[in-house]
C-alpha cells in the first residue's frame, strides 16, 4: 500500500524485523532511501517524509507537534508496523526526538509491542531546563551558517537562489518543530535503546548524545562512528551495526506480541496528548 508519510524502501514480507528512519531537520526520506538499499533481507525499511518536500513537497510544511506524532502514528498503524513483526525506529538529529516521542506513545498504547529504539545525532535536552533548547527565531544568515556547520547540503544548492530559498524555509520549519519537541516530558522509558553518533560532530558531542540516559529505565547501548554530523552516510561501519541491533531486537522479542487494539487507542484524543 502506497502511504506518502512512510515510504517503504523495499517490500520484504520475510523479513524478521521492520526498520523505520526518521530523518534530519532539513532533510527528507531521500538519502535513508539510499541507505536502506545497503541492508539486508531480513529487515524490511520504511522512511519518514515530513510535509513539504519530497513525495509530500505540495503540502504545506508543518511545525505543529502533536500534528506531526499523530501523522506519523496514523501512518504506523495504516502500515501495520510492529504488528507482526518487531519495530525498531532509527531517528537521526530531529528524527532523535521524533522516534523518542513516537516511541513513548507506541509504549503506551501497546506495552507489549516489541519495540527498539536508536538515537542518532542528537543531544539530550532538559525540558525542564529553560532556554536549554534550539533557538526557533533564526534570520536567514544564521540558517545559511548553521546548515554549512551541518555539512549536509551542498554548497551548489546554497549557490542558486532559488534552491537556497527553499531550504531556508524547509529548515526554518524543522527547528521551529525540534524546538518545539525539545520541550515535552521525557519520562523514562522501558524500551532497550541505542545512541549513536559522530567523533567528529561539532553540533553533538558525546557528553549530550550520552544525555539520553536519563530517559530511560532500561539498559542503554551507545556507539561512535568515525565522522561528523552526518556519519551515518559515510562510515562502512554503520551498515553491520544496524544489522546487529535488528538481530539482537528480533532474538530479544521473538515471542508473539499483543497489541491490544492498537486502532482503538489511536483515537484523535490519544495521538493529541503528551
Amino acid at each position: 500500500m502506497s502511504d506518502s508519510v512512510l515510504t517503504a524502501a523495499k517490500r520484504r514480507p520475510d523479513a524478521a524485523v521492520q526498520l523505520l528512519f526518521l530523518h534530519h531537520a532539513g532533510g527528507s526520506s531521500y538519502p535513508y532511501l539510499q541507505l536502506a538499499q545497503k541492508l539486508s533481507g531480513s529487515i524490511e525499511v520504511f522512511c519518514l517524509e515530513l510535509a513539504g518536500r519530497g513525495g509530500r513537497f505540495v503540502e504545506p510544511f508543518q511545525a505543529d507537534v502533536e500534528q506531526t506524532l499523530a501523522d506519523i502514528l496514523a501512518a504506523i498503524q495504516r502500515q501495520e508496523l510492529g504488528r507482526k513483526k518487531p519495530l525498531l525506529l532509527f531517528g537521526h538529529s530531529l528524527g532523535g526526538e521524533l522516534a523518542y516521542q513516537l516511541a513513548h506513545r507506541l509504549r503506551r498504547a501497546s506495552p507489549r509491542m516489541r519495540l527498539g529504539l536508536i538515537l542518532s545525532a542528537r543531544g539530550f535536552v532538559d525540558p525542564d531546563v529553560p532556554g536549554e533548547g534550539p533557538g526557533e527565531n533564526l534570520s536567514d544568515a544564521e540558517i545559511v551558517r548553521l546548515l554549512e556547520q551541518y555539512e549536509g547540503t551542498p554548497p551548489e544548492v546554497l549557490a542558486d537562489p532559488e534552491m537556497k530559498k527553499y531550504v531556508i524555509g524547509v529548515m526554518r520549519n524543522d527547528l521551529s518543530l525540534l524546538a518545539r519537541l525539545s520541550r515535552l516530558p521525557k519520562p523514562a522509558l522501558d524500551v532497550r535503546a541505542h545512541l549513536a553518533g559522530g567523533d567528529c560532530d561539532s553540533r553533538v558531542p558525546v557528553c549530550r548524545l550520552s544525555g539520553w540516559r536519563r530517559a530511560f529505565s532500561a539498559p542503554v547501548g551507545q556507539e561512535i562512528f568515525t565522522g561528523g554530523h552526518f556519519y551515518l552516510f559515510a562510515s562502512e561501519q554503520v551498515i553491520p551495526w544496524i544489522e546487529e541491533r535488528a538481530r539482537e531486537l528480533a532474538e530479544r522479542t521473538s515471542a508473539p506480541p499483543s497489541l491490544d487494539n492498537l486502532a482503538e487507542r489511536f483515537s484523535p484524543a490519544f495521538a493529541g496528548s503528551n
